[in-house]
């Protein structure tokens, strides 16, 4: 090996020199840099001639950055980086490419996210019925050997975008897919999370009849006659999805590789399994064993009404699983638990539980309503399970997207904070309604606001499908994400990935501009609830700094500063300065967690 240090070099386009603040001590480190005490060895790997975003305290920006040992051991100037620079130290020169800390994803579905990609994809496509059945017939044919094998293979459909079928307003029913010529049951999933369509042969084989009661914590969807439409909503999808062959551990792990990598590629170096069956934990932890875990994995396991010792289910799973105490190289933690409080807004499902009706509308006239939605929890019930998991050391973490259910996951919380503890990292996610006197509650009681950024646009989900059943008032309020950093409270992204595209970059645009993607037929709309908009500042923090709080990762991941883990990412602009609209084009360059490369490489081409 050369005992000259390894250097590499990348052209940047379009990038101005920033000013660089000083890293406090950084005059004193600097003028030794010529001392004998030099390091010999030197850092692992040290970058220089960048823009080297902190998210400090103060939003830093410096030249250099030096890791070690899988953490940041210096983050200041060109000159000052020097002194890390020894016989074995990788030198790569950024010329103006901007550095920051690794994206921290607060609440997504990995095993669901990479099962998409690996099976029948609709990509979130709006489409036509013939479209729609054009698809999942193309996929058939690609699996006809799988038919010959076994005529009840499972066909799954991941990423339908249900409000967005074409023309607007359209429904479907199992009458479309039973249209298809095949027998092998079929389940398609909508990107909201909460609904699925299935075929006469799955509503056959899970029993579902006539007769069959809705659970509690869903519904199915009848004719006139009371007979199945094939539209299951929330907890009703799980008579269908209890009866489809659970994947195999390789299948698994083979699953969570697929997910990771396409986490790695978008820059995400911490993540939340907003809904983790034991199944995904053994997979990462699997994995995390073998040293393939490239993001540090956090685990919510589910917690519903009614469940039998919920307390020492969710500790089982921890001590089976849990990887103890953070280290450079990433492992997994099982320290918090998912609530479901309701269900969604978008019409005609309305399972978001509110405080006052939805609006009942049409031909464009709309009249108050009698339908308030979902409320899986009450609020005794609610109080006594988050008090006990608080108590037994896990993060609540609660899905409540209607008004009223906000109140209710706020009032839990606030009975936590009443007893004392000041401690536990409590969320809501989703929160996209909260009335007026429930804003500052999300700062004064500290608890996260885990927002899903993508749907703080114009889109079938949003202008069609929800804003005429809340009214002009309740629309000014939806996705509230300037309410609430306004009122003091903690944002983070909560991509809720596969519900929505794993495309963070675009929903960090989002949130800052509220408009659709440039040639969308709704971008004609500008943009939504325009003083719901983050700054570029606060957008970046709720992706780093606040995510880290929310999965108790502050002290070390979510800044760049001396001592942290090197959880970073190179990007190809700098998307503090560019145009709003192309931080949405933003490619990672290189990807590094815990000091080790798991996307991209430092020639950074």
């Amino acid at each position: 090996m050369s005992s000259t240090p390894r250097r590499r070099t990348v052209l940047a386009t379009g990038v101005v020199a920033a000013t660089v603040v000083a890293l406090d001590g950084c005059t004193s480190d600097d003028s030794r840099e010529d001392r004998k005490d030099r390091p010999q060895q030197g850092a692992d790997l040290v970058l220089t001639g960048g823009r080297v975003h902190t998210l400090d305290d103060k939003d830093s920006v410096h030249q250099a950055l030096a890791v070690s040992g899988g953490r940041i051991a210096y983050v200041g100037t060109d000159h000052g980086v020097r002194r890390h620079i020894g016989k074995r130290t990788e030198v790569v020169e950024l010329r103006g490419r901007m550095v920051m800390p690794g994206l921290h994803d607060g609440h997504l579905h990995p095993m669901s996210g990479g099962q998409g990609l690996l099976g029948c994809d609709l990509e979130y496509a709006p489409l036509t019925v013939k479209q729609f059945q054009d698809r999942i017939r193309a996929y058939l044919k690609e699996t006809a050997d799988d038919e010959k094998a076994s005529p009840d293979t499972w066909v799954q459909v991941e990423h339908w975008y249900a409000q967005a079928m074409r023309p607007a307003g359209t429904k479907v029913t199992k009458a479309v897919l039973d249209a298809l010529d095949t027998r092998r049951p079929i389940i398609v999933k909508s990107t909201d999370g909460h609904t699925v369509l299935v075929n006469s042969r799955a509503l056959e084989i899970a029993g579902i009849t006539a007769k069959t009661k809705d659970p509690s914590n869903g519904a199915i969807a009848r004719d006139a006659k009371g007979e199945p439409t094939g539209v299951l909503e929330d907890g009703a999808s799980d008579l269908v999805e209890g009866r489809i062959p659970k994947p195999t551990a390789e299948d698994n792990l083979r699953i969570a590789r697929t997910a990771l990598a396409a986490l790695a590629e978008q820059g995400v170096t911490t993540f939340m399994d907003a809904m983790a069956s034991e199944e995904a934990i053994r997979a990462f932890a699997t994995l995390a064993e073998r040293g393939e875990l490239t993001a540090r994995g956090h685990f919510a396991p589910l917690v519903n009404v009614g469940d039998k010792d919920p307390i020492g289910a969710v500790t089982a799973l921890r001590e089976r699983y849990d990887g103890g105490d953070a280290k450079p190289a990433p492992t997994i933690a099982v320290r918090n638990t998912k609530l479901f409080l309701d269900g969604v807004l978008q019409y005609p499902a309305q399972t978001a539980g509110l405080l006052q009706p939805y609006l009942e509308c049409d031909h464009g006239a709309c009249r108050p309503g009698e339908k308030t939605g979902a409320q899986y929890w009450k609020q005794d019930q609610l109080d006594d399970i988050v008090g006990k998991l608080t108590k037994a050391g896990f993060d609540p973490h609660i899905h409540a997207i209607g008004d009223r259910s906000v109140r209710l996951a706020l009032n839990a919380f606030a009975k936590v904070r009443e007893g004392g503890d000041r401690t536990s990292r409590l969320t809501v996610a989703h929160a996209e309604l909260v009335d007026p006197a429930d804003i500052k509650r999300f700062g004064r009681l500290d608890v996260v606001a885990a927002m899903g950024f993508h749907w703080a646009k114009p889109a079938p989900d949003s202008v069609e499908s929800v804003r005429p059943y809340l009214g002009s008032s309740r629309w000014s309020r939806y996705e509230p994400e300037g309410d609430i950093f306004a009122s003091g409270g903690r944002i983070s992204l909560g991509s809720d990935w596969p519900v929505d595209p794993l495309d963070e970059w675009t929903a960090i645009k989002t949130a800052i501009t509220r408009t659709a993607e440039p040639g969308s037929p709704y971008a004609k709309e500008g943009p939504m609830t325009p003083h719901q908009r983050l700054s570029r500042a606060a957008a970046l923090r709720a992706v780093t700094v606040n995510g880290a709080y929310q999965l108790r990762q502050e002290k070390l991941t979510g800044s760049l500063r001396a001592g942290m883990f090197a959880d970073l990412i190179v990007l190809d602009r700098e998307v503090t300065e560019v145009p709003e609209e192309e931080i949405a084009g933003a490619k990672v360059l290189l990807t590094m967690v815990g000091g080790r490369i798991v996307h991209g490489g430092t020639d950074l081409k």
